[in-house]
């Protein structure tokens, strides 16, 4: 397999190394500080580079036995989540699986381990299938068995980050962190992630992905809530349209408001507008002075008939003989008798507004109304009054 040849030349490496180098271990560690303790001398160079050669060979050392180590253990938990998985015990088979992948992630990207990750992704199946909540035991795992960082390979992932980020050249935006700053960058890597085979993703933290998922899930929930909303509201603006389009009962129809509207009119209910301080003569007589809106009294409503000539062929017939008097007539080519007297013709084929030409209220009432009120009071009355202007 790839793991076991790795990891052969691994230590293979480690032997070469210390094959100048006394046998035991323990002889090259306590060798180590009698060759730093010795005064700098013209061969310092050379024992400065068996130092560096002693460490690396020890950090070789070190980093194929944690590989060998995790493997083992990984074996170990494996073997007792197949015996808990024969025992029906799917909660605990898929703790030990959970702890295998916490140490298969442990391991470097070249370790080939996809055999034990296989087993456990299939204990894991099995408990799942079986009602165990297994992001729970994941979340749990990944607690009690904190993973090992490497700072310097995690401190060159976050620099080759860092300059991704400097060199960023996009829109400004509130989600992408271009200040190139390690410190927060290494933090947020850690806090954020957990590793898996291949490591730490610094350059991931860059932009702030969880924060884009959770803006893309409520933008979801809102488009929705939207679709609803308008939706609603076009079945309000339909339903009001076709509401509209009922007929009343009567020939006249009132508004909801009127009683309200009517109420509000009761105070000029007699049409006083101005009343002056009442005084009395010597027959005890109560006088005073009052001025009173006639208008509703002198309005004459328009004549509302009946179009007895709807229709296509009544509504070409009006519109050539308004063609013909503008084309024929004098009425609009001589002088004001002309207009006058054509005015109306005009009006019998539609087109012109009586109110333009005559005032709505009646000066013949007006004077009926004056007549009235002379003789129930014995006093004469001015008949000069003027009548109000046509509405606009």
């Amino acid at each position: 397999m790839r793991r076991s040849g790795t990891i052969l030349l691994v230590t293979g490496m480690v032997a070469v190394s210390l094959a100048s180098e006394p046998p035991d271990d323990r002889a090259l560690i306590e060798q180590a500080p009698a060759q730093s303790a010795v005064s700098q001398s013209a061969d310092e160079p050379a024992a400065r580079g068996d130092a560096g050669r002693l460490h690396d060979s020890l950090s070789a050392a070190e980093r194929a036995a944690r590989i060998e180590a995790n493997l083992a253990l990984a074996r170990l938990e494996l073997i007792h989540g197949r015996q808990a998985l024969g025992q029906e015990d799917f909660k605990e088979a898929a703790r030990k699986a959970h702890q295998v992948m916490v140490l298969l992630r442990q391991l470097p990207p070249e370790v080939d381990a996809d055999e034990l990750e296989l087993q456990a992704e299939g204990i894991l199946a099995r408990a799942q299938r079986a009602g165990v909540d297994v992001a729970a035991l994941a979340r749990d795992a990944g607690e009690e068995a904190p993973l090992h960082v490497d700072d310097a390979a995690i401190d060159r992932q976050v620099q080759g980050a860092v300059g991704v980020a400097r060199q960023y050249e996009g829109v400004a935006r509130r989600d992408v962190d271009t200040s190139g700053d390690a410190r927060a960058l290494r933090e947020r890597t850690l806090r954020r992630q957990t590793p898996d085979r291949y490591g730490y993703r610094p350059g991931r933290e860059i932009i702030d992905v969880d924060a884009i998922l959770a803006r893309d899930r409520q933008r979801l929930v809102y488009q929705d809530a939207l679709r609803e909303a308008y939706k609603a509201d076009e079945v309000r603006m339909l339903v009001a349209a076709d509401e509209a389009r009922l007929v009343p009962d009567g020939v006249v129809s009132y508004p909801n408001d009127w009683p309200a509207k009517m109420r509000r009119r009761q105070q000029w209910a007699h049409g006083v507008m101005a009343r002056s301080a009442p005084w009395h003569d010597r027959d005890g007589r109560e006088w005073y002075v009052a001025i009173y809106d006639i208008q509703d009294l002198t309005f004459v409503p328009p004549n509302f008939g009946m179009n007895f000539f709807d229709g296509g062929y009544a509504a070409r017939r009006a519109m050539r003989d308004r063609q013909a008097l503008r084309d024929h007539s004098m009425i609009f080519r001589g002088g004001a008798a002309e207009l006058a007297a054509g005015i109306p013709l005009l009006r019998y084929f539609g087109g012109i507004d009586t109110w333009l030409v005559e005032s709505p209220f009646s000066a013949e009432r007006q004077r009926e109304i004056v007549r009235l009120i002379e003789a129930y009071t014995g006093v004469r009355v001015d008949d000069g009054l003027t009548l109000p202007p046509a509405p606009e």
